[in-house]
């Protein structure tokens, strides 16, 4: 087999485990990711409603310190009615009197106002931490869950990576772009054997006694390939790529022969 593609089956086998560890991974770390995000959010959403809170029970009290205040004035104003000599100081009072009903009458207003605030918002506060609870035991088990995935997988990942970063050195770049580009577009797939298909005859045991050849094919798409070009696919001494998906292709003594009974058209290559 010509060297560089040699070097390609390579790199295509160790993406392959690389895939599989991927797989196993799932869509753990988008989830843990999301829920870290989640998690944030609702602890900002807690935080400023925690900080009205404290805002609204501190203007409760104010104005409540206010409403005793105003009382107390209003007291003293109506002593002071059975105390005036003329009718100018009985307007002053009364009118003194009048705003200091209408600043409690006010006051009261805004504590009833702010008390119906404060308790959507204990109500709001409670459902979040609740949820904040939830998300944070949710996250805690998905962090668990991927780091048991990562231990078991890690050392064989960081030998794959360390193994294709050495053999992408000898790769020549423009089959290496290549490579890349077509991984891109069909699914991490960029090189796959062709598929030498056979017809299975089998006796009454079900032993093989006759392969008939069927077709040969794009071990990644299925795309029948000519028979002149097989000859040539099988000679190895040159790059080919499929004339419909673009995969690059080769053939292999053990994974390009499939029997019939055991080759499913819906399936691609791994």
């Amino acid at each position: 087999m010509l060297k560089e593609l040699e070097d390609l089956v390579k790199l295509q086998k160790i993406d392959n485990q690389l895939m599989k560890i991927t797989g196993l991974k799932g869509d753990l770390p988008q989830l843990v990711e999301n829920l870290k995000q989640e998690v944030e959010e609702i602890s900002a959403t807690l935080e400023k409603e925690k900080d009205r809170q404290k805002e609204i029970t501190l203007s409760i009290k104010d104005l409540e310190g206010k409403i005793e205040d105003d009382k107390l004035k209003l007291e003293k104003y109506q002593d002071q009615l059975y105390l005036v000599t003329s009718n100018k100081e009985y307007d002053a009072l009364t009118a003194e009197i009048d705003h200091m009903k209408q600043e409690i009458s006010k006051a009261e207003y805004e504590i009833l106002e702010l008390s119906e605030e404060l308790e959507k918002l204990k109500e709001s506060i409670k459902e979040r931490e609740m949820l904040l609870t939830d998300k944070m035991k949710a996250l805690e088990d998905k962090e668990k869950e991927l780091k048991s995935t990562n231990e078991k997988t890690k050392e064989e990942e960081i030998r794959l990576k360390e193994e294709r970063d050495e053999l992408v050195k000898k790769v020549p770049l423009r089959y290496l772009r290549e490579y890349e580009r077509i991984a891109k577009a069909r699914g991490g797939l960029a090189v796959v054997p062709v598929h030498q298909v056979f017809e299975v005859i089998r006796d009454k045991n079900g032993n093989i006694v006759e392969q008939i050849e069927m077709e040969v094919s794009c071990g990644g798409c299925h795309k029948i390939v000519p028979p002149q070009k097989f000859i040539e696919i099988k000679a190895g001494n040159k790059i080919f790529r499929c004339e419909s998906c673009g995969r690059l292709i080769y053939w292999d003594d053990k994974e390009s022969v499939v029997l019939k009974d055991e080759y499913h058209e819906d399936e691609e290559f791994i």
